[in-house]
């Protein structure tokens, strides 16, 4: 259920809360939230070539999906506001970009400065042009869903990084839960998110969160105080 909330099919979680026992197995269930550590992400951008490194430091440094980053154009940058819009998303069943299945899902996404750098290389690669963003450089043409992304530039990436293979969904996940270590609002990271109920990003993330109580003091005291 939590699955098909961040995919967008339920607006939330009907059995929120709720625990359910399964029969003849005890072991304890896998937790797929496994994200980069700052020295592979580093690791990462070092082996990663011109597009590859503006797509994956874009990704890593926004949380997009990797079917709303594959639809996004120039037209959707405000290069004065520092944020993108999201307003699409091309999955491997689509052939054409298609606006999201929750009005959250259609937002503004802040341009932190690592984001806005990777945006601002990839200009040279594709802005003339006007249209997509992001391609494919071994078609010239725009990301067709997460399928492509994963066979034909993210396994080579992460075997040249010397990084353990994660899908790159891993890339939202670690975008998340940096951004809640550093003490940003979960409301704030679940709009960015395009979440639709920020309990969702809570729960989803409070386990990989380890700021502790007297980080947590600091902060809203260099905040408030």
């Amino acid at each position: 259920m939590d699955d098909a909330v961040e995919d967008e099919f339920l607006d939330a979680n009907p059995l929120a809360g709720k625990k359910m026992r399964r029969k003849g197995d005890t072991r304890p269930k896998k937790d797929e939230i496994d994200p980069f550590s700052a020295e592979e992400c580093a690791a990462i951008f070092e082996v990663a070539r011109d597009q590859e490194r503006n797509f994956t430091q874009f990704a890593f440094w926004t949380g997009l999906r990797s079917s709303e980053l594959s639809a996004l154009d120039w037209g959707d940058v405000d290069w004065r506001g520092k944020r993108i819009f999201v307003q699409c998303a091309l999955t491997r069943h689509s052939k054409e970009p298609e606006t999201p299945k929750t009005a959250a899902g259609e937002r503004y996404i802040k341009l932190l400065p690592p984001a806005l750098q990777a945006l601002k290389a990839q200009k040279a690669h594709t802005f003339m042009a006007g249209e997509e963003i992001f391609q494919n450089p071994h078609t010239g043409k725009r990301w067709t869903g997460d399928v492509v992304i994963r066979q034909r530039m993210w396994k080579r990436i992460l075997l040249r990084a010397g990084v353990r293979y994660r899908y790159p969904y891993q890339m939202r996940h670690t975008y998340a839960s940096v951004m809640l270590q550093a003490g940003e609002s979960v409301i704030w990271v679940a709009q960015q998110m395009g979440h639709t109920d920020w309990t969702f990003t809570a729960r989803t993330y409070s386990r990989r969160v380890s700021l502790d109580a007297s980080e947590a003091v600091s902060l809203a005291a260099e905040k408030w105080g």
